[in-house]
C-alpha cells in the first residue's frame, strides 16, 4: 500500500502504531532508533497528510459552480454573508446554518482566522450539493 500513497512504508507504519496508543518512545525501542527520529518521522508524515487533503479540497473545489476569494482581515461576519450571496445568486442552498458555516470555516481555514478576521487569503467553494470546502 505504501507506493499508493504519500506516505512511506515507514511513515505508514509508525502512524498506525501510535494510533494503537504507543509512546513516541516506545517505537524508538521497537526499531532501535531515537525519540527524536520517531518524531521528526511522525511530524513529516502528518504533514504530508495536510498536504493530500488539501490537494483532495482543490480537486473538489475545481468542481465547484462557486468560487469565492476572500482577502486578508475581511471580517467573518463577511465571509458567511459572501458565501450565501454567492450561494443564492447561483441558487444553490448551503447544507450549514450560519452558526455551523461559522465553525465551519474557523475550522477548515487552519488558523487562517483569528479574532472574527480573515489573517490570510482564502478560497471558499460551494459544490452543486451546498457543501463549502475552504483553502
Amino acid at each position: 500500500m505504501g507506493n499508493e500513497t504519500v506516505l512511506t512504508d515507514r511513515q505508514m507504519e509508525i502512524l498506525k502504531i501510535r494510533t494503537c496508543g504507543s509512546s513516541q518512545s516506545e517505537i524508538a525501542d521497537l526499531f532501535k532508533t531515537t525519540k527524536q527520529n520517531i518524531s521528526s518521522i511522525e511530524r513529516a508524515a502528518r504533514r504530508k497528510i495536510e498536504r493530500a487533503e488539501n490537494t483532495i479540497k482543490f480537486v473538489k473545489m475545481l468542481k465547484a459552480p462557486v468560487w469565492i476569494v476572500i482577502k486578508e482581515n475581511t471580517p467573518l461576519d463577511e465571509i458567511i454573508e459572501k458565501i450565501y450571496a454567492e450561494g443564492d445568486d447561483k441558487n444553490i442552498h448551503t447544507i450549514y446554518d450560519e452558526t455551523a458555516l461559522t465553525a465551519k470555516v474557523e475550522e477548515d481555514a487552519k488558523g487562517k482566522i483569528r479574532h472574527r478576521k480573515a489573517l490570510a487569503k482564502l478560497e471558499i467553494g460551494i459544490t452543486e450539493g451546498g457543501d463549502v470546502i475552504v483553502l
